[in-house]
């Protein structure tokens, strides 16, 4: 009977897949990150062809579609929180499908120089950026808080599927339509998405007058009052700019260790099946009161392995780093996704997942950037033995710090209302 007891509260994360609108929300969202990944493979594949695999075109490209998640994503969140997040998800949507299909026809017609597709993709970013707040806050409008986190994993589960079939099919599309084709394909899941989310999802509003800047303000503030969501935020913003900054030079650390070409797909093909699983392990996680522990541990040996990719020079060893390092990178940023999300208000939901994006995926870039400033004067050993040794002594600090605290057990963040199942 324990084992069974057992296996239930394992399993508890699945039963968000009750709620009809949570599926119709999971599905729109789940259909949108392969629509991305489809846009962006075909960039990279477009703008390589254009400037004969140009790395500094290239790493132009990578800055220019993640820089919108710096640029917009606290107004997103603003966004989220006083507009209807479906209603801002359909409109970013519609933008999809006319971005795509505009990019489509002048990659067809030859009239896509690479100025015109590094606007393309900023725009594309700029969608993302948007709807990503919406997106997840979305969420917690169409479950009970009881099956909240669970489906904040399957959210993310969704994700990181995408991340690992997303450029897979991208390649096959691009050999067989070419690039223009992959972008139609995106615009047509866009079209998915438009239908899918068609149908209202009830919702909970703040209604108080504020400006923008105070909102944005009102958004950190409720952050800093629901322990441990600002603790989190930190932890993913650490994780981001020096755990996680590797994936900005995965092209230069599969040439350290091979010739061959295929050595990029290969390290890229093991960070996406660490990244599910990853994922995964949260989920199999017995639920428990919201704490940054978990996450603070994954990051001391998030932190190890970045040393060792610094210090690998074999291809089989980089991409179990890799896919090592993709599993617990994306099993802190999860685990922290899940602790906010349980704590925070839904009044507020739009503008604290906007602060979790910008530490996320707005910080990408900034330790990217860093990383390769110290890879250039020192080398990738130093480099990432330095950035390890930054994330390794916040994590330490963390696990110190939390030791003994008492732990926020209400779980109250959450007064959305109950949707009705289907």
């Amino acid at each position: 009977m324990a084992t069974v007891a057992s296996a239930g509260s394992r399993a508890a994360w699945l039963h968000a897949l009750r709620w009809g609108t949570f599926r119709r929300v999971w599905s729109a969202a789940t259909v949108q990150q392969f629509g991305y990944w489809f846009s962006s493979i075909a960039l990279q594949w477009l703008t390589a062809v254009a400037t004969d695999h140009d790395a500094l075109t290239l790493s132009l490209l990578y800055f220019v579609m993640l820089l919108p998640l710096l640029l917009l994503s606290l107004p997103a969140g603003v966004l989220a929180d006083v507009r209807d997040r479906r209603h801002v998800l359909l409109s970013t949507q519609l933008a999809v499908v006319v971005i795509s299909t505009t990019m489509a026809v002048l990659v067809f017609l030859d009239r896509a120089p690479v100025w015109a597709l590094m606007a393309g993709g900023f725009a594309i970013g700029s969608a993302h950026a948007v709807s990503m707040p919406a997106s997840q806050a979305l969420v917690a409008d169409t479950v009970p808080a009881g099956d909240l986190r669970g489906a904040v994993l399957l959210q993310t589960i969704g994700m990181n599927l995408a991340r690992i079939l997303g450029p897979a099919l991208a390649g096959v599309l691009i050999v067989a339509w070419s690039g223009a084709g992959s972008l139609l394909v995106y615009g047509a899941l866009g079209v998915v998405s438009l239908l899918v989310l068609r149908r209202p999802v009830a919702k909970e509003r703040e209604k108080a007058r504020q400006s923008e800047k105070g909102r944005v303000r009102a958004g950190w503030r409720h952050a800093a009052s629901r322990p441990p969501a600002a603790t989190a935020l930190a932890t993913v913003a650490v994780t981001s700019v020096f755990a996680a900054s590797y994936l900005a030079q995965t092209p230069v650390l599969a040439n350290l260790v091979s010739d061959d070409p295929r050595a990029f797909p290969a390290l890229t093909s093991s960070g996406g099946v660490g990244a599910l699983i990853g994922v995964l392990t949260v989920a199999l996680r017995r639920p428990a009161a919201p704490s940054v522990r978990p996450a603070a541990v994954l990051l001391v040996l998030l932190s190890g392995t970045v040393m060792g990719l610094g210090a690998s020079r074999v291809l089989w060893l980089s991409m179990l780093l890799i896919g090592t390092a993709t599993a617990l990178q994306f099993g802190v940023m999860t685990h922290c996704n899940a602790v906010i999300q349980q704590v925070i208000a839904n009044t507020h939901r739009g503008r604290v997942m906007s602060l979790y994006g910008l530490c996320w995926g707005g910080l990408l870039p900034v330790g990217g950037l860093l990383l390769g400033v110290g890879w250039h004067f020192v080398g990738p050993t130093a480099a990432l033995s330095a950035s390890g040794c930054v994330s390794l002594t916040f994590a330490v600090h963390l696990l110190t710090r939390e030791r003994g605290r008492p732990r926020n057990t209400t779980g109250a963040g959450h007064r959305g209302p109950a949707p009705e199942q289907r």
